[in-house]
């Protein structure tokens, strides 16, 4: 019995952990890599896991945003859909995230998502990161910093991409 039970600790210490794979997962995301283990802890108990079949809506446009979503497995399609057709802007997969903006207001969604395939999914929800600036606020500033700083690469990005559209000397004026 006590060989067992030796053998039966040995192997708690060498199984991983959901939350220590969480921990792991989150540490790969960019909008996480430059938190501690002891602040990665943090966002891991505040975050839900969630997996959504093929073909089921993650959020629709014109909703109100309430949290981000990362992505563990699987496949989720961005889309925005007009009366006659449905243009998807981007498909995300694992150690992709999304709804980003959802962090800083409830302005509604701006496009869709939808599971391509059977998805697992960590949402990080506005309400639950309030609460961490308030118990602890030096993560949570990290955590609004990496979404600040992203969200400038981003506008860059736009910025460069109508610059190249729209000729610097066109004033409309003509």
């Amino acid at each position: 019995a006590a060989d067992k039970l030796l053998w039966e600790t040995q192997g708690r210490w060498k199984r991983s952990s959901p939350e220590l794979d969480r921990i792991q997962f989150l540490k790969t995301v960019p909008f996480f890599d430059r938190l501690s283990k002891r602040q990665l802890k943090r966002v891991s108990d505040i975050i839900f896991e969630r997996t959504y079949d093929i073909d089921e809506s993650i959020f629709e446009e014109g909703q109100p945003g309430a949290a981000m979503f990362l992505i563990l497995d699987g496949k989720v399609a961005i889309e925005i859909c007009r009366e006659t057709s449905t243009t998807q802007l981007a498909v995300l997969e694992k150690g992709a995230f999304f709804g980003e903006m959802a962090l800083l207001d409830d302005t509604p969604r701006s496009a869709n998502a939808r599971a391509l395939e059977r998805t697992r999914t960590l949402a990080l929800y506005r309400n639950d990161l309030t609460g961490l600036r308030h118990r602890h606020a030096r993560t949570a500033c990290q955590i609004y910093r990496s979404l600040a700083t992203m969200i400038g690469d981003r506008l860059r990005a736009t910025n460069e991409l109508v610059q190249v559209k729209i000729p610097a000397n066109t004033t409309g004026l003509e």
